[in-house]
């Protein structure tokens, strides 16, 4: 098995674990022998009966919670729920969350409430119904985004709100210190997933030309360092060389990077100005 600071969890809640990272996660937990817990709007029957085919220990569980994330009083019951059939998470990794982009100037309240409410207030919802059952030796960990350290064209929304997953995780590592509880966020670049795919179909090729510069992480690639930093119980992930030099430069030398952000965004528009 894989090099745990403490040990291998024995119960972990995913949220957004139907698909993507979430997804990807669920799989490498069972593979570790943990019990899960996936919270989603859906999972598919055919899905959660293949993931109980990878149970590889006696007694592993794995359980569907249908559940809204952005519903405070849904996710809580659901929460309490899992807790009572599998038990008290060891860790629990909310990856549930949304992106949707357009210039400022154009992004609709509607779009701007519906990212923050599932990407922030969704974190906040699934932090506050599983730190009602972890214990002290427990692991909490919020996905955010290289976005919640940088902010990047037509992403405003999905910044503010990743930026804000970002600080919550910030002061929850203060306060549940206490209760020997670590906590993590997890800050990747672009990774290869469906979010991604709806990025670039409906998004701007000036945002794809402003991102290259941190790199794109196919899932197995993202999840294998996502899964290390968990393991290490570092505070903040960030998967992949690229990624991690992005977020040096933009929080240690903000001038520097702003510099090279403003010159790749001169290059990215004059090319869409000119068709391609």
């Amino acid at each position: 098995m894989s090099n745990w600071k403490k040990a291998a969890p024995r119960v972990a809640f995913v949220s957004g674990g139907g698909s993507g990272i979430g997804l990807h996660m669920v799989r490498a937990l069972l593979a570790e022998g943990s019990s899960v817990a996936i919270f989603d709007l859906k999972v598919a029957a055919e899905l959660l009966t293949e993931l109980q085919g990878l149970q590889v220990r006696p007694g592993q569980r794995v359980a569907a919670c249908l559940v809204d994330i952005t519903d405070p009083l849904a996710v809580e019951a659901a929460i309490d729920k899992a807790a009572a059939e599998l038990g008290a998470p060891d860790l629990a990794f909310n990856s549930a969350g949304i992106l949707r982009t357009a210039v400022f100037t154009e992004l609709p309240y509607e779009t701007f409430e519906l990212v923050v409410r599932i990407n922030l207030l969704g974190s906040r919802n699934f932090a506050a119904g599983v730190l009602r059952h972890m214990q002290a030796g427990g692991h909490l960990v919020l996905v955010a985004s290289l976005s919640g350290i940088v902010g990047s064209y037509t992403q405003a929304a999905y910044a503010a709100s990743k930026f804000g997953v970002v600080g919550l995780a910030d002061v929850l590592r203060t306060e549940l210190k206490l209760r020997g509880i670590d906590v993590s966020v997890v800050c990747p670049g672009e990774i290869s997933t469906p979010l991604l795919a709806y990025e670039r179909e409906h998004g701007s090729p000036i945002t794809e030309a402003m991102n290259a510069f941190a790199g794109v992480l196919s899932v197995d690639e993202a999840v294998a360092g996502i899964l290390r930093g968990v393991q290490r119980r570092q505070f903040m992930i960030t998967p992949g060389c690229r990624a991690k030099l992005t977020r040096f430069l933009a929080r240690k030398t903000t001038g520097l990077f702003h510099w090279i952000v403003d010159r790749k965004l001169a290059r990215a528009y004059a090319r869409a100005q000119a068709g391609g």
